[in-house]
């Protein structure tokens, strides 16, 4: 029995699916959630003490490079008589990985956008004035996943707030899968 062309054609789709999925398969995909400290820096450090920092990220790597997406929010204690800040940001980064398929180090860089709030140095000096304004921002760091069940990470974040930038290290452990 001859088969048509179409017949033939309706299958280039569903392998090509397959294919994807094989590939994506090959690749090293981890996601977790992590909970860790915010370390104010510069002249955010200036009302702002360190506190708590809570994570949720997902890494894609073919063998070498990938990508990691991250979503967070960051807290510190008020200095010096000042309210307190917070940060929800989300960042999209190029990752390096390096080290087996299961326990293994990156490095990556990339950029954000997040809503900032937070008591900053006022105009003159010696004043303090209240900040909240959506921001984009620069990242990068280096973490480890061990076993893709624990995941630590450090890295640097700079929002670039204006007329100051707004720089903070978060530090985040966390379990992942």
């Amino acid at each position: 029995m001859r088969r048509s062309r179409f017949a033939y054609r309706s299958w280039i789709p569903a392998l090509a699916l397959l294919a994807s999925a094989s590939a994506l398969a090959a690749g090293t995909s981890v996601t977790g959630i992590g909970i860790g400290a915010t370390l104010p820096q510069g002249v955010f450090a200036e009302f702002n003490d360190p506190s708590y920092f809570v994570q949720s990220r997902s890494i894609y790597a073919e063998k070498t490079f990938g990508g990691r997406l991250a979503a967070y929010y960051a807290d510190t204690k008020g200095a010096e008589g000042a309210a307190g800040g917070r940060i929800y940001g989300l960042d999209i980064d190029v990752v390096a990985r390096f080290g087996g398929k299961a326990t293994f180090g990156y490095v990556y860089a990339g950029a954000g956008y997040g809503k900032l709030t937070m008591t900053t140095p006022g105009p003159t000096p010696g004043t303090a004035q209240r900040y909240g304004h959506w921001d984009w921002c620069w990242n990068g760091g280096i973490g480890v996943s061990i076993k893709n069940k624990v995941y630590i990470e450090a890295g640097y974040v700079q929002y670039q707030t204006d007329p100051e930038t707004t720089e903070f290290i978060p530090v985040v452990v966390g379990f992942e899968w």
